[in-house]
């Protein structure tokens, strides 16, 4: 039995129109998978080969800073780094490359302020009223005691009064572990990748 509905001049048959709503929810299903097929497309993984120069870079500087004296690191490392990051920055097809760059960029920020803190720690050893295997802390030295939260200690300089600060000659240490723990991040995120 079939049902007609009246709307004025037309009519709708009661069997048509559930073949419309039928049609509509097919439709709506039909969206509603196609919107979640494209939420789960993979993006591309991490081409190795773009990164490996970068790669073999901080490879060198991760065994410079394990060597004797991870101060006394050549200045073409950091170059070589830093020209790296800029030569794949604009060449990234995907999420992860960014990330990986941003890794390269802040390991790169925490390799200049090592090297910052070692070309200090020698300043006012060779005075004698600077206490040793301390390293003075100048106002360039100001923001890398509060990034790695470093502890100081105030010096008096008796001929005039004024107070001076340092922090430990070890403190380079704290700067270099947080290189080593960016560096194996940055490992893993090739790896796992």
């Amino acid at each position: 039995m079939t049902n007609t509905i009246h709307f004025g001049v037309s009519a709708i048959r009661y069997p048509e129109m559930c073949h419309i709503r039928q049609g509509g929810m097919v439709v709506l299903v039909f969206s509603a998978i196609l919107l979640f097929t494209s939420a789960c497309v993979s993006e591309p993984s991490i081409d190795k080969d773009k990164f490996a120069e970068l790669d073999r870079a901080v490879q060198d500087l991760k065994a410079a800073i394990t060597s004797s004296d991870p101060c006394d690191v050549p200045d073409t490392l950091q170059q070589r780094i830093a020209s790296g990051i800029t030569a794949i920055k604009d060449k990234t097809n995907s999420k992860g490359e960014r990330d990986l760059i941003l890794a390269y960029s802040h390991l790169l920020t925490t390799y200049k302020d090592g090297l910052l803190l070692c070309q200090y720690r020698t300043q006012l050893s060779h005075f004698g009223f600077f206490p040793k295997g301390r390293i003075y802390v100048s106002q360039e030295l100001d923001p890398l005691v509060e990034k790695y939260d470093l502890s100081t200690e105030k010096h008096v300089y008796k001929r005039t009064g004024q107070y001076m600060r340092s922090i430990d000659g070890n403190s380079i240490g704290v700067i270099w572990e947080s290189a080593l723990s960016q560096i194996k991040n940055i490992e893993n995120m090739m790896n796992y990748n």
